[in-house]
């Protein structure tokens, strides 16, 4: 699986994008197809999806804005993160992870200076996550009735953590390298021992 690619998804993918919601209609709590198209139509609105692809193959779809919804999007400086789902299948992968850097990075030295995420309060994973690289500023409801920690902080700061694994790491010695560096000597007598 490690074929994934990432972009920002054109509107003809919009029905792709609303399959990928709705396969997470328990965890976005969504009460059917409808919403989640209402979540798509927003998105290609007013915001930009980030598409993960695996084999040219949707698998992964993050939604956001560029300024606050809750400002009428007037905070342009704003990163706002709404909305991700990724497939059952591809849960366990480092896509959100990957994806995430992408559109961090994509918005580096730009305008936008600031990110803005949100927790469900009760999901402790999410919520430690988003607690490494953002504090939390804010709590409330999301649209959909569930409470969240709403986090924020620099996009600097973010990539810094997030691209923290991304460097090259030196190769341990071998165990033969660290007997050559770290030898123990065999005791010999000074040279004026008997002096």
């Amino acid at each position: 699986m490690s074929n994934f690619t990432y972009r920002i998804c054109e509107l003809n993918e919009k029905e792709a994008v609303t399959d990928v919601f709705f396969a997470n209609q328990e965890a976005l709590c969504l009460p059917d197809r409808a919403a989640a198209a209402k979540i798509s139509d927003l998105l290609f609105a007013k915001g930009h999806v980030l598409g993960g692809y695996h084999n040219d193959q949707l698998v992964a779809a993050l939604g956001y804005f560029l300024g606050e919804p809750a400002h009428n999007f007037a905070n342009s400086e704003v990163l706002y993160l709404y909305v991700g789902a990724i497939l059952p299948a591809y849960q366990l992968t480092r896509l959100f992870y990957h994806g995430l850097l992408f559109i961090l990075q994509h918005y580096q030295g730009t305008a936008v200076t600031q990110l803005r995420l949100q927790a469900e309060k009760a999901n402790p994973y999410t919520n430690k996550l988003y607690g490494r690289f953002a504090h939390p500023i804010a709590e409330g409801k999301s649209p959909r009735g569930v409470p969240v920690i709403t986090y924020g902080g620099s996009i600097e700061e973010a990539i810094a953590y997030l691209a923290r694994g991304k460097r090259k790491r030196p190769v341990p010695a071998t165990p033969k390298q660290y007997y050559f560096e770290h030898r123990i000597r065999p005791y010999v007598q000074p040279h004026n021992w008997n002096l």
